[in-house]
């Protein structure tokens, strides 16, 4: 072959790697004006998430001024534009997600879609409540109890929405997740004076429950509050959402809390309230707008940095772009140079980058004194060759690192126990094996009584301490061959091998007393008495796999829990 068409080859080849760079270039300034556009897209969306759980909260407040009281014309057109808004607001969510193909949009769309079904369902128990002439408190409630269950569907939509904003914009997670936290503290606003609704509608004094829940949702506002708080801590160029936080302390802090405390006062004293349902709604509701204005202040900065980040990726990419075009003819114009000049010394620099190419890193190297382009060529040719074979002791140490966390990942964070996928891995090759050898097996599936109060009235942290807790005590019940692991959530479940021990049922019991016997203590000093319902699955004919035994497990569990828990339920052969 002759040298110019060797060399032209070679001229190819040199074009295509200096292109190579510049378009990784634009393709990541393009990855990255995407992305800030798609979270610029979220966070619109994420306020129209928010809207809908606003309108959905305010829905309940004509709804309530309704029950027990004469439905006048304006009241019930009140209650009919309420709901339109809430409609209109859904509705401009699922379109606005409709289109979209992203997995955090989709996710948010079906949580959308469960609230309108929700909503429907609530709505018509509503319905029947307002048209009784004298509802009791239960039939006053359940309906209530619906409308609430409405809004943690579309807050999920709000958190898939906002964690895809934060993705995008990192530096904006405190203001995003401070509208999200907005979101909630007007919802639990909403509900503090739903849970009022039954007594005033009946003029009687709250019951303990109710009084409780009011404590309840009290202490998760305050919680709200701080924690909205310390995110507008963060030094920031705008004032909207501080003026916002002054005008909410202001308005719902003093003013709207006051009206609970007077109702709450007057229940304590077993006085007569000196509001109706409806003038407590009608003086209750606005106060909750000042939570909703600062929601859309720390959206509205948010929105505002995300644009001007949008409009700089943007610049970016031009510039990007630009670069690329004028180095393409900055390379063109080189290599016509270069061809008139170096084409024999280009030959050696070609057989150097095709070993290169090829993986042979330990060729050896010509020794280069000039100080020329070829010079430079060269030297550069020993770089790119020092950068492989650091990119190669890189992807090896890359592989050693992915092997440990294999290793890692078969253990829950927490527990430090089995998760569910290494118990099941484990449990499966376990089964065959005693199935192969004609042994017995039980398989223990039990689940801490009342877990989720303890996270509400106690904490997170405290939760955590029970989990751990109860995973040292099933630690330490388990016997050679024993398999444990943490099933999922409070869950935990065990495969118990028979031999020469006791039957897997007189361990489950063991185990049982054991936890119910041994209080836990908690981070705050305090000790908290614990017990747990168990089901309990035999392998044989009828349950000969793990799946079988697990569902005949969980059945058993649930029936425990039916019976008041605290209990062993065998499954039935």
């Amino acid at each position: 072959m002759r040298l110019s068409k060797t060399f032209t080859l070679i001229t190819i080849a040199l074009l295509i790697l200096a292109c190579l760079p510049l378009a990784w270039i634009i393709n990541s300034e393009w990855t990255v004006y995407h992305a800030a556009d798609e979270g610029l897209n979220s966070i619109q969306i994420a306020h129209l998430a928010m809207v809908a759980v606003e309108k959905i909260s305010f829905e309940r407040g004509p709804a309530n001024a309704l029950i027990g009281a004469s439905a006048t014309p304006a009241a019930r057109e009140r209650l009919r534009l309420a709901r339109q808004t809430s409609d209109h607001a859904l509705r401009d969510l699922v379109a606005a997600l409709s289109p979209s193909r992203s997995a955090y949009h989709q996710r948010a769309l079906s949580s959308a879609r469960v609230a309108r079904q929700r909503l429907s369902e609530a709505r018509r128990g509503m319905d029947r409540v307002i048209g009784s002439p004298a509802p009791s408190s239960a039939e006053i409630m359940a309906p209530i109890k619906q409308m609430f269950d409405v809004v943690p569907a579309i807050l999920e939509a709000v958190t898939s929405l906002s964690t895809l904003a934060s993705n995008a914009y990192p530096q904006l997670s405190n203001p995003l997740s401070g509208a999200r936290l907005a979101t909630e503290l007007r919802e639990y606003a909403g509900r503090m004076g739903s849970t009022l609704t039954a007594a005033l509608a009946e003029k009687r004094p709250l019951t303990e429950t109710e009084a409780r829940d009011v404590f309840i949702l009290r202490g998760r506002i305050e919680q709200l509050r701080g924690t909205i708080r310390l995110r507008l801590n963060v030094p920031s160029s705008q004032s909207g959402p501080r003026l916002a936080l002054d005008s909410m302390q202001a308005r719902y802090f003093q003013d709207g809390l006051a009206q609970v405390d007077l109702v709450l006062d007057a229940s304590r004293r077993g006085q007569p309230y000196a509001v109706s349902l409806e003038d407590f709604t009608a003086g209750y509701v606005p106060t909750l707008y000042s939570i909703v204005e600062l929601r859309d202040a720390m959206l509205t900065a948010a929105a505002v940095e995300a644009r001007a980040q949008q409009r700089a990726a943007f610049r970016h990419l031009l510039g990007a772009i630009g670069l690329g075009v004028v180095a393409l003819i900055a390379q063109l114009a080189l290599l016509a140079f270069i061809r008139r000049r170096i084409a024999r010394p280009l030959l050696a620099a070609s057989r150097l980058l095709t070993d290169i190419a090829d993986g042979k890193l330990d060729a050896k190297l010509p020794v280069n004194d000039r100080k020329d382009e070829v010079g430079d060529l060269l030297r550069a040719i020993a770089i790119l060759r020092s950068n492989s074979q650091e990119k190669r002791r890189l992807e090896q140490e890359r592989l050693r690192l992915i092997e440990e966390l294999t290793e890692v990942s078969r253990l829950d964070f927490l527990t430090g126990i089995a998760n569910r996928r290494a118990f099941t891995q484990a449990a499966h090759a376990e089964i065959a094996r005693a199935r192969l050898a004609r042994e017995s097996a039980t398989l223990i599936l039990f689940d801490i009584d009342y877990f989720k109060q303890v996270n509400d009235q106690y904490g997170h942290d405290a939760g955590d301490a029970v989990l751990v807790h109860v995973a040292a005590m099933l630690n330490r019940a388990c016997r050679d061959g024993d398999l444990a692991g943490r099933y999922g959530g409070e869950e935990f479940v065990l495969l118990a091998r028979h031999g020469g021990a006791s039957p897997g049922d007189a361990l489950a019991e063991r185990l049982r007393a054991g936890i119910e016997e041994t209080p836990c203590a908690l981070p705050s000093g305090e000790w908290l008495a614990v017990t747990a319902s168990f089901g309990v699955a035999a392998l044989n004919d009828i349950r000969p796999t793990l799946e079988q035994m697990l569902q005949a497990a969980d059945r058993a569990l649930y029936s425990a829990k039916r019976q008041g828990r605290n209990r062993i339920v065998m499954a039935e052969n």
